[in-house]
């Protein structure tokens, strides 16, 4: 058996010697490869997508083309005619008549408008007219070219850019004459007073001293101021209220105004229903009657206003009357639900479509100030029931519309922080521009 452990102990030699030159082999290959790598040249990655050969020569035809397009701009005038318009501006006189015949489907060209522009294109080498483009003051745009198959039309509307922009002021007389003092559109004055018509009467509430700013949206087209947008915040410092608003809307939801904490600013009725007059008359046990002289009480509020300024419903509801009532004159009663009903006396005439049985909406102009019946002026009666006895409007506090949303208030409030802070930036750049200007050091040459 001798030779048999001679044999084993022969392979467990074997074994150790392989187990001490497996490593050093292992790096031997690894490092083989590795310069086999190194040394092979690097292979270029084969073009996704060559370049098509006819695709600069296509692009250089086309910039020669339009350098050699030729464009005359005519602004519409009264009594511009499409046909004539095209012989002034030298369109050759076998094209006239084919380009009219045309036109005649395109309901732009055949009624022409003041202030609107017509342009034509015309090509360099030949004269002949290649495009024409009417834009309305919209920038509704129709453009028809010429191509082999004739005439062709398009349309498309010039794209609007909104920026944000600032108006504020303070009140000395009126908010009317605080926006004619600060140059502010009359129209954005308006609808400042509609956001806060709920809570401010703008008759009685407003004192010297109140101060509003608002952010609003100044609407661009080519460069050019087109108009003005809504409101989108707005601050008003009444007294020692501060009221604030902001338009906002939910997905799937009606867009309204709502202060800081969310509520609607809208209520079940309007603080009044007129737009910027005063208050001849306000609400009165005992008054004495201008026309009859004896004295009554006078549940009611009159305001003056110019004849015929529009009169407005200050609730939903239905007309449950519209007459000439003795001293009243033309007359109309408004029910809004089962407690509240709402008058209008004195009215030079009635409001289009307003009928007996006729819903109306809030704020919908259902007539308009007069001095019928006994008046000694252009004014309106405006009386308020709750269930049949007459209150003062003017006391009243009406429940609010429906809040934002729980599931949307957490938006909501990023809004106001985005609005506030686009607020306070244009706030602090006016600030600066209205600043005197600092002094400047002067450095004398060394």
């Amino acid at each position: 058996m001798w030779w048999r452990k001679r044999r084993n102990v022969y392979l467990e030699r074997e074994r150790k010697i392989l187990v001490r030159l497996f490593p050093v082999l292992g790096l031997l290959l690894l490092s083989v490869v590795a310069v086999g790598v190194w040394l092979k040249p690097q292979q270029q990655p084969f073009p996704t997508a060559l370049p098509h050969p006819t695709y600069k020569s296509r692009f250089l035809e086309k910039m020669i083309s339009r350098q050699g397009v030729h464009r005359l701009v005519h602004g519409i005038k009264p009594g511009d005619s499409f046909y004539q318009i095209l012989v002034n501006l030298g369109v050759q006189p076998a094209e006239v008549g084919t380009v009219v015949a045309a036109s005649k489907s395109r309901r732009e060209l055949q009624k022409l408008r003041a202030g609107e522009r017509l342009e034509l294109f015309f090509s360099g080498d030949s004269k002949q007219l290649k495009k024409l483009r009417y834009e309305d003051m919209h920038g509704q745009v129709m453009a028809m070219s010429l191509s082999d198959l004739g005439w062709v039309t398009s349309r498309y509307t010039k794209p609007v850019v909104v920026t944000p922009a600032l108006a504020q002021g303070t009140i000395t007389d009126s908010l009317y004459q605080s926006a004619v003092d600060q140059g502010i559109d009359f129209q954005l004055a308006l609808a400042l007073a509609d956001i806060f018509a709920w809570d401010i009467d703008f008759f009685v509430d407003l004192r010297p001293g109140d101060h509003y700013e608002f952010l609003y949206q100044r609407r661009f087209r080519d460069g050019k101021l087109i108009g003005n947008g809504r409101i989108i915040a707005a601050h008003f410092r009444n007294g020692s209220a501060h009221r604030r608003a902001y338009y906002y809307q939910a997905p799937g939801k009606k867009a309204d105004y709502y202060d800081d904490q969310g509520n609607s600013l809208r209520k079940q009725f309007l603080k009044s229903p007129l737009r910027y007059s005063r208050i001849s008359s306000g609400y009165s046990k005992r008054r004495l009657h201008p026309i009859l002289k004896i004295y009554r009480p006078h549940p009611g509020i009159d305001y003056a206003a110019p004849s015929g300024t529009p009169v407005v419903a200050v609730g939903d509801g239905r007309v449950i009357s519209r007459r000439w009532k003795n001293g009243y004159g033309r007359f109309i009663a408004v029910r809004h639900n089962n407690r509240y009903t709402t008058t209008y006396g004195h009215l030079s005439r009635y409001g289009a479509k307003v009928k007996v049985g006729a819903n109306v909406k809030q704020g919908q102009v259902i007539g308009y100030v007069g001095a019928s019946g006994l008046a000694t002026g252009p004014h309106l009666d405006f009386r308020m029931k709750k269930n049949g006895r007459f209150v003062n409007p003017l006391k009243m506090r009406f429940p609010a519309a429906r809040p934002v949303p729980k599931s949307h208030m957490s938006d909501f409030k990023q809004r106001i922080i985005y609005l506030e802070e686009k607020l306070d930036r244009l706030l602090a750049k006016t600030e600066s521009q209205s600043a005197p200007p600092a002094a400047l050091a002067v450095y004398e040459n060394p």
